[in-house]
């Protein structure tokens, strides 16, 4: 007797297959003998060494960057990838979600409600247009966020006069960031106004409908309870965020990469990451201080911090991409620089090959990428944010015959190199 059962059967088996197959020739992680890997669609150990920010080039320029890059052993071209670079090298497709990154002038710096069903809408029609224009790229290693956002509390206060969790509890009474803000007091407080009255010295207030009207301008923020809350929440904020776009991708295209934010470090907190490793599979640092980068010496920047690191990679348990991370040098012309400025060319390429040395000794960390290909002037803070190039084009010759060396000899000890021909 026929078998009705049999042709479903292998069907299923054959689709099942065919599944696990293309999931295989997908950028992934794994993890081998203790260390974390990037895993290209060939199937090979990837480790990521790249350049960021190729703004103003012209196609002559383009050319001679994916020769320049191939050339000094750079694998990736950042994070922001551009299109044009992406056919030729791995990258890293970036969406800003938010308008609250710490290097935004403050006509372009805002907070917004993030509970509003516009902000999910939005959220949702920015990661379609994306996925739909590079869902199955093969050189897409993944997706990362917003650059450096603005978190923590204190820092955002002391340089923006106001931080998130303030921006919505003085939202007016009916939106959706206000209505969320009472009720998490609510349920912090058990919904025992009295006790919230004592916690944040607000004896006038009679309910919390009554609260919900109420402005919370003039607030004592360095009070013990509402330090406390407000980390709460800032960490409620976050969730949102992530949870929308996790849920976006998940549904524009399953399976990718998504990357974190590019935090600075230090303006963070862990209920932060926590959030952020709950829906993310790479954990994204800028390795630089607080408030920089700055001009002059800056010891988060030029200084590998093992410490630091390891506490990351035990409170997100999550493999760490560093993102953004750069020294500069002094030169005649141009005398201030952005980043930790060494002596000379030859200093700063003898600290590339340190501090690329001590990054790889890491088995939680996938890679390193560099900022900067090309030097550009910044007239506003009067100084140069130097690249791997003079503002007129030409390579500084020290410092990328360094890089050339070094990234050669990381490229061959950890594995597969990904074909730059």
């Amino acid at each position: 007797m026929f078998n009705y059962r049999l042709p479903i059967i292998l069907f299923l088996l054959m689709a099942t297959a065919s599944a696990l197959s293309s999931k295989l020739t997908d950028w992934h992680l794994q993890k081998i003998e203790g260390r974390h890997w990037l895993i290209d669609p060939g199937g090979h150990r990837f480790y990521i060494l790249g350049v960021n920010h190729f703004s103003n080039l012209n196609d002559e320029q383009r050319k001679q960057a994916i020769k320049n890059l191939k050339a000094w052993n750079f694998n990736v071209g950042g994070y922001s990838s551009p299109d044009w670079l992406l056919e030729e090298l791995p990258g890293i497709v970036n969406l800003s979600l938010h308008e609250a990154s710490h290097w935004l002038s403050a006509e372009n710096f805002e907070y917004t409600d993030v509970f509003t069903d516009s902000y999910a809408e939005r959220i949702y029609n920015e990661v379609k247009e994306t996925c739909e224009k590079y869902r199955g790229h093969p050189n897409v290693i993944g997706y990362s966020q917003t650059d450096t956002p603005r978190y923590h509390l204190d820092t955002t206060r002391f340089r923006r006069g106001i931080d998130w969790v303030s921006y919505i509890r003085e939202l007016p009474t009916s939106t959706p960031g206000k209505q969320r803000y009472i009720e998490f007091l609510k349920e912090r407080y058990n919904n025992d106004i009295e006790a919230l009255k004592v916690a944040y010295r607000l004896p006038t207030i009679k309910s919390f409908k009554h609260l919900a009207k109420f402005d919370f301008i003039g607030l004592e923020l360095t009070r013990e309870a509402i330090i406390e809350d407000d980390e709460w929440f800032i960490a409620i904020i976050v969730d949102r965020i992530y949870s929308l776009t996790r849920a976006a991708f998940d549904k524009y295209d399953p399976g990718s990469l998504l990357m974190t934010e590019n935090f600075k470090k230090h303006d963070h907190t862990d209920g932060i990451l926590k959030v952020a490793a709950k829906y993310c599979d790479i954990i994204s640092f800028q390795a630089g201080p607080t408030h920089g980068p700055g001009v002059g010496n800056g010891p988060d920047e030029s200084e590998f911090d093992p410490d630091f690191w390891r506490h990351i990679h035990e409170v997100t348990g999550r493999p760490i991409l560093i993102n953004d991370h750069a020294c500069s040098f002094h030169t005649p012309e141009f005398p201030r620089t952005l980043w930790h400025q060494f002596e000379s060319q030859e200093e700063y390429a003898a600290h590339y090959g340190h501090y690329i040395n001590q990054v790889i000794q890491v088995p939680y960390i996938i890679g390193y990428q560099r900022c900067q290909y090309m030097s550009r002037y910044d007239p506003y803070r009067t100084l140069l944010k130097q690249g791997l190039l003079d503002i007129d084009g030409s390579p500084y010759p020290i410092v990328v015959g360094a890089m050339e060396d070094v990234n050669a000899t990381v490229l061959e000890e950890l594995g597969h190199m990904h074909p730059l021909d």
